[in-house]
């Protein structure tokens, strides 16, 4: 994956410039430093069309992922249209608040330059975000906008294995590769479930136990019953390794049921749950859509997301249980302690076949949302709430939350407004940031008040 680098242009008016103002700039150079992006900069003051020409021409060679345009004061007015022109990339413009000067200048007019560029880019068609506040807050203000725009650069350069399609019957499966492509950047690989097979029964000794290793470790205890699962689960999660890395994969959709577990002889739940651990993005049932929304989620967050349905929920409570049949992520568990690979539930008739990995989540905050698609575009539901300390009262991974908005509205909206039944869950705080990916990439946010 190409690494993500922000180019830096700091402009002013020639006749403005002045050793204060060049002060500015340096600050604001050295707070951003501090960020964890390769920084793209040059050694002074933009102050004409020709010196924005030659320093993106320098930032394109540089394949600049981003770029920050610095308001050191009032630009000359032609500048912009040039780096529209010649930098092909998401734009920050960053100003700065300013007091008066000696003799009652106004020395920067920093905000009005802002303001006459974003004019100019929308009339350009050009997208940019906006941040305002003092040079010594830079990286402070500007980290989370990057961060939205290194998750739109990941995204973009997101492959998706789509193992075996959609389950059947899940029309929310569905996606359109060509819309991704091209709105997103996501690419889809389709693999067949028997090329699995064929590279599970591959592998030597060696990886199968490694693999065998890897799921005994993922849990804190096992159900005699499943034994002589384990082996064929270290198999699948190092054929399920092997192949990602032979299609360059950054994500997988499978369809896990119904073949897998007669081809295979086990469900692929635990081996996901796995993958998702190590933060390789696997989303259940074959739901590209849901595996790019748990790619996102990750990048905002670094966090590690869960894949889940809406099961139940509790109007006078506020509450709501998020449930899978055991495909979660290990680190997500309340207590390693509660961790236990069994048969799956469901699998044959229940019982009679692993490897799921059952445990409830843990409590803190959550951001729940569901990707969508929605006439010619997309649509992304959001909502936020706390997890709260779960008791195992189902089979498989529960997950109770209390909602910050009305529950009774939330299940209103997904009802009224036909959303999917497949949600993403991760635990952090994203809202804002989602909001922000939903403006970059065109997607209508529904949020519920």
């Amino acid at each position: 994956m190409k690494k993500f680098s922000v180019g830096y242009i700091a402009l002013s008016k020639a006749s403005w410039v002045t050793p204060d103002i060049d002060r500015i700039r340096q600050r604001t150079l050295e707070r951003l430093k501090e960020l964890p992006f390769e920084l793209l900069h040059g050694n002074a003051l933009t102050t004409t069309t020709a010196e924005t020409s030659a320093i993106c021409r320098e930032l394109s060679r540089q394949e600049a992922s981003a770029v920050i345009v610095h308001f050191a004061t009032f630009p000359v007015g032609a500048i912009i249209p040039v780096i529209a022109r010649e930098l092909n990339v998401p734009t920050l413009l960053f100003s700065t608040p300013e007091q008066p000067a000696a003799g009652g200048i106004w020395a920067q007019n920093s905000f009005c330059g802002a303001n006459m560029a974003v004019h100019t880019l929308r009339k350009m068609g050009r997208k940019c975000g906006f941040v305002f506040g003092t040079a010594s807050e830079a990286d402070a203000l500007l980290k989370r906008p990057l961060n939205v725009l290194k998750c739109m650069a990941d995204l973009a350069a997101t492959k998706i294995g789509l193992v075996g399609g959609r389950v059947p019957g899940f029309y929310t499966s569905n996606c359109d590769e060509m819309r991704l492509r091209s709105s997103v950047g996501a690419e889809v690989e389709i693999i067949d479930q028997l090329e699995i097979v064929d590279t599970a029964g591959k592998l030597t000794e060696a990886e199968v136990r490694k693999g065998a290793e890897e799921v005994r470790k993922s849990s804190a205890s096992c159900c005699q019953t499943v034994e002589k699962d384990i082996l064929p689960a270290g198999r699948m999660y190092e054929a399920l390794k092997k192949t990602a890395a032979k299609y360059n994969l950054t994500s997988y959709a499978i369809r896990c049921w119904p073949e897998w577990s007669d081809v295979f002889g086990i469900a692929p739940c635990a081996s996901m749950g796995m993958l998702n651990n190590t933060g390789f993005v696997a989303s259940c049932e074959g739901d590209v859509l849901g595996a790019v929304l748990m790619k996102a989620q990750a990048a905002l967050s670094g966090g590690v997301p869960f894949f889940a349905d809406l099961i139940s929920f509790d109007y006078a409570k506020n509450t709501a249980v998020f449930w899978h049949c055991g495909a979660a992520p290990a680190a997500l568990c309340r207590k390693f302690e509660d961790t236990k690979l069994r048969q799956h539930f469901r699998v044959d008739g229940g019982d009679k076949k692993g490897l799921v990995n059952e445990f409830p989540l843990k409590p803190g905050p959550i951001t729940m949302a569901q990707l969508d698609e929605d006439g010619d575009g997309y649509r992304m539901l959001i909502a936020k709430g706390t997890a709260l300390d779960t008791e195992p009262f189902v089979r498989g991974n529960p997950l109770d939350i209390r909602f910050d908005c009305s529950v009774e509205k939330l299940v209103a909206t997904i009802m009224n407004d036909g959303f999917k039944h497949h949600y993403s869950l991760v635990h952090a705080d994203i809202e804002a940031e989602l909001r922000e990916l939903c403006k970059w990439l065109d997607i209508t946010p529904v949020l519920i008040q």
